[in-house]
This record gives C-alpha cells, sequence and structure tokens, in this order.
C-alpha cells in the first residue's frame, strides 16, 4: 500500500520553484490561473488553473487557531467572478504601482488584495496562489513583500486571517449597519456584522502590508526562502 501523499508537501516544493523561477505574464487573468496551475499541478483535485465551478454561493468556515472563533466568510457568487477579477486586474498594473512611498504602496496593495481575495476565484488554494502572485505583483512594481512573517505563530496567522476576512466582509456587505444586521434574515449577514465588530480595533490589512514591505534594492525578480508547507 502506498503512503499518502503529502499535499502541503508538494505545494511548498512547487511554491519554492515559483520564487526560482516565476511566470512570465502581464498579471492578468491568464498569468493568475498559470500561477495557481503550476502550484497544483501534481494535485487534480484542486482543478489546477480553473475557476471554479457554477454554484450559488462559495462560503468557508473559518477557525482561528488561537482564539478558538469561528465564523464563516462568504466569497463572490460564481456568476460575478469572471467580469470581476478581470477588471481588478486590468486596474491594478504594477506599472501604476513603481515609484510610490511605501505608505502608498501599503494601501493599493490591500486593496488590491482584498479584491482578489472577494473573488476568490479558484476551487482550492486561493489564499497560497494570491500570495506567490502578489510576491511576483510586488516585485515588479519595486518592493518586497515578505509573507514569510505572517506564518511564524497561531496568533500571526489569526492576524492575518482576520484582517483578510474585514476585507472581504466590508465587501460581500457594504455598508453594514447595527440596525441592518439586527434587521436581516441572512445568518451569514448577521454574523458578519458580529466578527467585523468584535475584530474592529485588529490590524487592518493595510497595516499589515506596510509591516511585511520594504523597498526593493533592485528590480530582479527576488529569491526569498524556502516556503514551510502551507495548508491554506
Amino acid at each position: 500500500m502506498e503512503p499518502p501523499i503529502d499535499e502541503a508537501f508538494l505545494v511548498a516544493i512547487r511554491i519554492t520553484e515559483l520564487e526560482q523561477d516565476p511566470v512570465r505574464g502581464a498579471f492578468d487573468v491568464a498569468h493568475l490561473c498559470e500561477v495557481h496551475r503550476r502550484i497544483f499541478q501534481d494535485l487534480p483535485q484542486y482543478q489546477p488553473g480553473q475557476f471554479r465551478p457554477p454554484a450559488p454561493t462559495h462560503v468557508k468556515a473559518r477557525v482561528l487557531e488561537s482564539l478558538g472563533v469561528r465564523y464563516y466568510v462568504p466569497y463572490a457568487p460564481r456568476n460575478r467572478v469572471d467580469a470581476g477579477i478581470t477588471r481588478t486586474l486590468s486596474i491594478r498594473n504594477p506599472r501604476n504601482a513603481q515609484g510610490m512611498s511605501l505608505a502608498q504602496f501599503a494601501s493599493y496593495l490591500a486593496q488590491f488584495y482584498g479584491d482578489l481575495d472577494y473573488w476568490h476565484p479558484f476551487v482550492e488554494g486561493n489564499s497560497r496562489t494570491l500570495r506567490t502572485f502578489t510576491r511576483q505583483w510586488a516585485c515588479q512594481a519595486g518592493f518586497v513583500l515578505d509573507w514569510g512573517l505572517s506564518k511564524h505563530t497561531e496568533a500571526a496567522r489569526d492576524r492575518l486571517y482576520i484582517a483578510r476576512d474585514k476585507e472581504v466582509l466590508a465587501r460581500a456587505f457594504p455598508h453594514l449597519t447595527e440596525e441592518r444586521a439586527m434587521m436581516t434574515e441572512d445568518l451569514v449577514e448577521y454574523e458578519a456584522y458580529v466578527m467585523l465588530h468584535r475584530f474592529r480595533s485588529y490590524a487592518s490589512l493595510e497595516t499589515l502590508m506596510r509591516e511585511w514591505t520594504t523597498r526593493a534594492p533592485d528590480r530582479s525578480v527576488s529569491k526569498t526562502r524556502t516556503s514551510e508547507p502551507e495548508r491554506d
């Protein structure tokens, strides 16, 4: 009997390969799909390089490791993904970010990542794909984005989850107020308000981007240290 496949290890190898030899492309939809395909090429069940199939909803249960808190994150409906992510990638080109200050870039990148995360185009592996894609994107803009700083402890990982999920929920339920939350019959919308209210004082995604980004010493593609196995 063959031993079970260590999916996280296989993916970590592919991510390391992409750090050494990134996808060449225009940072468009085809580029993003190729990053996903190369990361998950050994795992056909992840549908490498393909957007998730049609479904009425796409909701993920989040469990925060350090806090033991559970909540749900609703991503964009499938019928909005293609147009939405195409537009996001067309207006957020790394050339537009060249010459920005670190503060400007952190804000720009946080908005970009928040949009991509909300579209959540793949059935699995969105986080690993977006980290790899935005690392290369930042490098082309003249910055180094070190996602490794988000993985050292359970608390550090949860800090990123909370910051990301607040961005997604703000896009899923724009202008969500307490009054609206109290009147809704949508449990996910109500829980979104509870989550946003509970974690309102936690660091924003923009704050984290400021912490993890530095200006690149040159315009070559950054070669970062080997990634640890990732599962998100």
